[in-house]
């Protein structure tokens, strides 16, 4: 185990009044900075898991904009100094467990001390939904991650596959109809069981491979794609609804937000006690499953 959780930062606009991506991250990276026990010096690595963002911004690295923005590092001349590497990481949904495993094998590799993962996704062209849920919430989120100070806390193995047999079951892509650009969503209307599917599948792959089981976790911390979907979850892994953490939205989707929301949860509100071990569930366009552990 690697790296645990420093600090949390979140923020929702409900008023729809934050139109950009670098707005969204800001207000969820400031506080996430100021309660961390690291300081921006130590944060060796910045990664943005943004997939969606405002202007149809694409180059360069968003993360680099991020990292001037927030100050991290972004003005050091000599090489004494400390220096942040930035990049963005886009995998759709699953962008922000792949980053955690990016921060913990640096942190593995002595490379670095620190890592901040921002995600801000905003989608500001028409929308055209093709499916009964309507995308995700206006939202920033941001997480530290740096090495434990006690070896049996924080992630412990990663685990990622991908159904490619079910690729086409949700696909995303720009249009341009009416001299503007369209964002298009094709999502089969079964998507949701398609998950689930998937998920068991990905998941007794993975318990196998680090011979767990179920009852070895005190929570599950699965995507917070829906309520519906995380209580369908709860029932078709047959884990009862108490041990199941459940923040989702009844009209959208976390998206990137959902593993900060659902573990800033836990720890905000006392729920989870040193020594308690949580099961990560992430599932995203692919079809990819993605899990890990976490002990608090």
């Amino acid at each position: 185990m690697s790296v645990k959780i420093s600090s949390i930062g979140r923020f929702e606009d409900n008023s729809g009044s934050t139109t950009t991506s670098l707005e969204l991250i800001r207000k969820a990276a400031m506080p996430c900075i100021e309660n961390s026990a690291y300081k921006k010096e130590d944060i060796g690595v910045l990664i943005n898991v943004s997939v969606y963002r405002d202007n149809y911004f694409c180059e360069p690295a968003f993360a680099s904009f991020v990292q001037n923005d927030l100050g991290i590092n972004h003005d050091k001349e000599d090489n004494s100094e400390p220096k942040t590497l930035s990049f963005d990481l886009l995998n759709g949904a699953m962008g922000f467990l792949n980053a955690c495993q990016v921060v913990d094998a640096m942190a593995d590799a002595g490379r670095i001390k620190a890592g901040l993962i921002v995600s801000g996704d905003v989608i500001d062209y028409e929308m055209n939904e093709k499916s009964d849920n309507s995308g995700f919430i206006l939202s920033g989120a941001a997480m530290i991650l740096g090495k434990n100070g006690r070896n049996d806390s924080g992630f412990g193995p990663f685990y990622f596959r991908t159904f490619v047999e079910l690729q086409d079951t949700y696909e995303s892509f720009i249009s341009f109809k009416n001299k503007r650009l369209t964002m298009m969503f094709r999502k089969s209307p079964d998507i949701e069981n398609i998950y689930l599917d998937a998920i068991s599948r990905g998941l007794e792959e993975f318990l196998t491979r680090e011979k767990l089981r179920m009852d070895d976790f005190d929570w599950i911390v699965p995507q917070q794609i829906s309520p519906g979907f995380v209580d369908a979850l709860g029932e078709f892994l047959g884990i009862e609804s108490s041990r199941m953490v459940n923040v989702a939205r009844r009209d959208s989707d976390l998206f990137n937000a959902s593993l900060p929301s659902a573990i800033g949860h836990l720890t905000d509100n006392g729920l989870a006690k040193n020594g308690d071990n949580a099961l990560i569930i992430g599932v995203g366009s692919g079809i990819q499953v993605g899990c890990t552990t976490y002990r608090f």
